[in-house]
């Protein structure tokens, strides 16, 4: 109990996709607080796999607290995990660390139809959040790193690892005569 209020503490460990709901009509009536919240999920049932080139996740850990200010709900929460990604340019898998600091306005109960998305009557859905905080946490290109080579478009060997000897130069034949479009001594 904090200032003659109650603190609610929620522990989840959930599967990606499945709805997290969180009871808030407490918050609301201003009976707590405040709501702590971990939690534990895994993004292994979610779509956000293959938009990402994610090859495999650990269960991302989700820890906050939603509490009200005023009239507003608010989230101020973080979440950390490791993913381990396909490269996009040479497929060779890579780990990375994700984590993010968040904070969310959910509801104002001065505007109307402000927060539909994520209160249904009394209860939060808090999948959706977590669905849009792990969506900008992660990269928009997935690259093992800045300077990756790639695979060759001819042999597909991984350019990162050997050089290939395949000729770089080759022209398509329906182009070739556009090589001596220019004479030499011309001047462009």
């Amino acid at each position: 109990m904090t200032n003659g209020k109650w603190v609610c503490i929620i522990n989840l460990s959930v599967l990606w996709g499945e709805t997290m709901n969180i009871n808030i009509s407490e918050l609301i009536s201003d009976k707590i607080e405040s709501i702590d919240i971990n939690l534990d999920f895994d993004l292994d049932a979610f779509k956000l796999i293959q938009d990402f080139n994610i090859v495999e996740a650990s269960p991302i850990s989700f820890s906050g607290k939603i509490y009200r200010e005023d009239k507003k709900i608010l989230i101020d929460a973080n979440f950390s995990g490791e993913i381990t990604f396909r490269c996009s340019r040479c497929l060779s898998e890579y780990k990375k660390k994700i984590s993010d600091d968040i904070q969310f306005d959910i509801l104002d109960t001065k505007k109307e139809n402000y927060g539909d998305n994520y209160i249904k009557g009394d209860n939060l859905d808090f999948s959706g959040i977590i669905e849009e905080a792990i969506t900008f946490a992660l990269p928009m290109k997935t690259l093992c790193n800045a300077d990756c080579k790639g695979l060759c478009a001819n042999c597909g060997k991984d350019l990162n690892k050997v050089e290939c000897s395949c000729d770089l130069e080759r022209i398509d034949p329906r182009l070739e005569k556009l090589k001596f479009f220019f004479s030499k001594n011309e001047e462009v």
